[in-house]
């Protein structure tokens, strides 16, 4: 009897987890179902990540470019985790992360956040072993907007980590923190609203990535 309560216990938690991480919201659900029933064309550029890839019009800023986006808002590393098999079966030419800055308002310390992001880069190198990975540090914030629930300290820790990560297994660290930060925040010439890029700051993320883009 105590081992079925630890069980169901155990599945409520795991469950709750999945419902905090965003997964059962309506958006979520159309957007995956948008994912799961698009044509697979193989060697294309994905990009992966929570609303910070999600708002990117890439078709738009870099035509030229074969470019899917998989980007859902919310989403945090269980997220991508838990969708991973649609995102490797496109077997990407290219696949570039950005992923975590939500688990910090969920609580996870970045150990944990880290380790859950080395899960998703092992497991499309295992699958899709031709991808070339390329891993972004989390984006700085601006406090002065209301939202305090992303620490500098903690988005500068998680980074450090994820230098650590790509270093270990050999990936291209690409440092988009040191792009927009400004002693350690978000120019507000670059947000609407302390998090989200707007217009001006996501023409200059893409513009930064251009080399990587054009990698051969």
């Amino acid at each position: 009897m105590k081992k079925i309560i630890t069980l169901l216990a155990l599945v409520f938690i795991s469950a709750a987890a999945f419902a905090v991480d965003n997964i059962d919201t309506p958006y979520y659900k159309i957007k995956w179902s948008i994912f799961e029933n698009m044509p697979k064309n193989e060697g294309e550029i994905v990009f992966v990540g929570d609303s910070l890839t999600d708002y990117v019009k890439f078709d738009e800023l870099v035509p030229e470019l074969r470019i899917r986006n998989r980007g859902i808002a919310g989403d945090t590393t269980v997220g991508v985790l838990n969708r991973l098999d649609g995102i490797i079966s496109l077997k990407p030419s290219k696949l570039f992360l950005l992923i975590g800055t939500n688990d910090i308002v969920f609580n996870r310390e970045p150990d944990e956040i880290v380790s859950n992001i080395a899960k998703i880069l092992a497991t499309i190198r295992e699958q899709s072993p031709n991808t070339v990975i390329y891993v972004q540090t989390l984006f700085p914030v601006n406090h002065s907007f209301g939202d305090s629930r992303r620490p500098p300290e903690t988005i500068l820790a998680i980074n450090s980590k994820l230098a650590k990560l790509a270093d270990e297994m050999k990936l291209t660290l690409i440092d988009t923190y040191s792009l927009f930060a400004e002693d350690d925040t978000l120019p507000e010439r670059y947000t609407v609203d302390g998090i989200h890029l707007n217009g001006a700051g996501i023409v200059r993320w893409v513009e930064f990535l251009s080399p990587w883009l054009n990698e051969r």
